[in-house]
């Protein structure tokens, strides 16, 4: 096995472990995944306690690492990742619709990249590689906030919940969500075969096919 396949698969497995904590005995349930999420994203009691649902809705369909073949542990960290900012971006979504405000913010869009490039640079990422990584990802949460808002704007079942305050509870969590970003893109593989599971991954968790391919554009 090639010396880099071999650091790939143990870093995955190894960050794998801090994320879900599994018992040997067991494999892990959702609702262990999401308290992990919820407290080291969400440290604040009222926002823990209202997107506590949210998260195990998310993460409805999480499954044991060790089901996994070994090669996909590289891939694990970043599709949790990937797939918990998709997952917030329904919240900005709803929390737009409320007050009628633009999904498309170029200001705080080039700030969120610039920051993300400076982070993964110190990290030791390629920064045009994370450039186009965190772009990738934006263009993904607008396509799914924009789907959303056309679902709603035609009738759609809308939200029971309320909306949440972007700047002082949603904006720190996705802030936050950048440190998980790069440490999963850090071990990902980026082979034709680890994108591929990535894709599918994405697909399955229910996101549409332009919002798999505009996260999958890096």
């Amino acid at each position: 096995m090639p010396a880099a396949d071999t650091a790939c698969r143990k870093q995955g497995a190894a960050q794998s472990s801090r994320l879900f904590e599994e018992d040997e005995r067991f494999p892990i349930s959702c609702s262990t995944f999401t308290a992990h999420m919820i407290s080291s994203l969400f440290v604040r009691p009222p926002i823990s306690a209202f997107l506590m649902v949210w998260m195990i809705g998310v993460f409805g369909g999480c499954v044991s690492t060790r089901s996994l073949p070994p090669a996909d542990l590289c891939v694990l960290p970043l599709t949790t990742a990937m797939q918990t900012r998709l997952g917030i971006a329904d919240q900005v979504a709803w929390s737009k619709y409320q007050i009628s405000a633009p999904i498309l913010d170029p200001e705080r869009e080039q700030q969120v990249i610039a920051r993300a490039v400076s982070a993964a640079g110190r990290a030791g990422l390629d920064p045009a590689m994370a450039e186009r990584f965190f772009s990738a990802q934006i263009v993904a949460s607008r396509t799914r906030q924009e789907e959303l808002t056309r679902l709603w704007s035609r009738g759609g079942t809308l939200p029971s919940f309320g909306p949440v305050d972007l700047k002082r509870e949603i904006r720190p969590v996705l802030d936050q969500l950048t440190t998980d970003l790069i440490a999963g893109l850090k071990i990902f593989p980026n082979s034709a075969s680890a994108r591929r599971a990535l894709a599918a991954q994405l697909s399955a968790a229910g996101y549409s096919r332009p919002v798999v391919t505009a996260a999958m554009g890096f």
